[in-house]
């Protein structure tokens, strides 16, 4: 899996879980102490967030980390 690929699955990924809990990004940003500029730019796929900020996103939206970087293609997709 490419780089810009994952980064684009993870803030679909995101974007979906904040979308289904119903809730803003504002409200996403305050929960995980994030900037909303940078919660939107993760979710375009723009930013790449670092560790803490995927914990801190996944925490908010109720989810394991590894929930936010699975794409349904399992251990295959990890290919360099």
């Amino acid at each position: 899996m490419s780089r810009t690929h994952l980064k684009d699955s993870l803030g679909a990924k995101i974007k979906s879980l904040r979308i289904e809990g119903g809730i803003t990004q504002a409200v996403l940003s305050e929960r995980c102490g994030l900037f909303r500029t940078h919660v939107s730019r993760i979710e375009c796929g723009i930013a790449n967030p670092t560790l803490s900020a995927i914990v801190a996103i996944a925490l908010a939206l109720g989810v394991e980390p590894g929930a936010l970087l699975n794409d349904g293609a399992g251990d295959a997709s990890l290919t360099r």
